[in-house]
């Protein structure tokens, strides 16, 4: 059976179109912005999801907008970001993830444990690296996308990720699903029952198999926990401020370390999902999980580590005395996730980046670099992964 190229953000871009109209939100029908509402070509197959009144409203702008250079090379700097993502970063972790769900059983401990933490590393540079690319075209010819990411693996909670995580999407379920169900103006029980509504139908719009309702049940579990814990902590706090007045001289650490276990903890929460996510089958999500356990301790095997051996970083390694060194043949896996790390935890998002950084020899440079880099390793590219959405 054939679908219309991205089927799934097309159905939505026609869902916000059909409901606003019927609320009276679009005053009048015109044909071609309509036309370029669906088929606008940098968003149309990830997003960012758009209103009908925004987008003609952005393009406007952009029908007005003047040529700027610094705002082009602005661009071309988030655009070589985007590229870098996806083709050097997303495709890397994708080629040692696919081995590893068909080698499930004969992981390691610590195998099972990278492939689950690189399908985490590999849908979120597959996906943003996407929208910065969206986002960068635009730029150029004064269009502005909304931002769909924001640092979403820095959250310190399951709702604080569903801020930053395809931002765009939370914003069309809130609005066209949780608020008609009633949202919180019936009750804090009906509140929390059309959360769980809210995430099962995004697990079943990702996919109809088992897998993604469990993703989407244990996202909405915890979204509820984690509100209804938050809830009894508003209202307890008078009472506590008022019985205990304590000072702790190493409250500016113990806040540091009690933010970075939450970053951690939610991490580790958001991986096991996606491990289900991922999955063919429940069984196969299971046996991955329990691998981690079981598997026993060795060093990774040879199939995940030739994963990350580019050319142009193998033959550099190859020369130098790290091949003497009993791990040599890991270097490259294990420089995949430092960089990883430092993007994902550590750095400003390409976007704050981009707009924010000073522009001289240096991006220029990096830009280029990043750019030809991404471009010479097109042949290996793949998919992006919500296409299969």
């Amino acid at each position: 059976m054939f679908f219309p190229i991205a089927i799934s953000f097309y159905t939505f871009n026609q869902i916000s179109y059909i409901v606003d109209s019927y609320k009276g939100d679009i005053e009048k029908f015109d044909l071609l912005d309509y036309l370029l509402y669906i088929l606008f070509f940098p968003k149309i197959l990830q997003g960012p999801l758009m209103g009908y009144g925004d987008f003609t409203g952005e393009l406007d702008k952009a029908q007005n907008a003047k040529f700027d250079a610094e705002i082009v090379l602005r661009a071309l700097l988030l655009l070589s970001f985007g590229l870098f993502k996806k083709v050097i970063l997303a495709d890397t972790f994708g080629r040692a993830v696919d081995y590893g769900y068909d080698n499930l059983m004969t992981l390691g401990s610590l195998e099972a444990i990278l492939v689950a933490v690189f399908y985490s590393f590999q849908l979120y540079f597959d996906f943003s690296g996407y929208c910065d690319m969206a986002g960068a075209v635009c730029m150029m010819i004064g269009f502005d996308l909304p931002d769909n990411f924001n640092s979403p693996y820095k959250a310190v909670n399951i709702i604080d990720f569903w801020k930053r995580w395809h931002i765009t999407l939370t914003k069309f379920f809130t609005k066209y699903v949780y608020i008609p169900l009633g949202g919180n103006r019936k009750g804090a029980v009906r509140m929390y029952i059309n959360f769980m509504i809210v995430f099962l139908l995004s697990g079943l719009w990702h996919g109809s198999g088992w897998t993604f309702i469990v993703w989407g049940a244990m996202h909405g579990v915890l979204y509820v926990l984690t509100r209804l814990v938050m809830h009894g902590k508003k209202t307890g706090n008078d009472v506590t401020k008022a019985v205990v007045q304590v000072k702790i001289k190493s409250v500016g650490i113990l806040s540091v370390l009690k933010h970075v276990i939450s970053v951690v903890l939610t991490f580790i929460y958001v991986t096991v999902a996606w491990v289900f996510f991922r999955a063919n089958t429940i069984s196969d999500a299971i046996t991955l999980l329990t691998r981690i356990f079981t598997g026993g301790s060795r060093r990774i095997a040879t199939n995940i580590s030739a994963c990350f051996q580019l050319d142009e970083l193998w033959y550099v390694i190859k020369v130098t005395p790290i091949m003497k060194l009993g791990f040599a043949w890991d270097v490259c896996l294990w420089l995949f996730v430092v960089i990883s790390v430092i993007i994902i935890f550590f750095s400003k998002n390409a976007i704050q980046i981009s707009k924010g950084c000073k522009i001289g020899i240096k991006t220029t440079v990096l830009t280029a670099i990043l750019l030809v880099w991404s471009i010479v390793s097109f042949a290996g590219v793949s998919t992006f992964l919500y296409m299969n959405f």
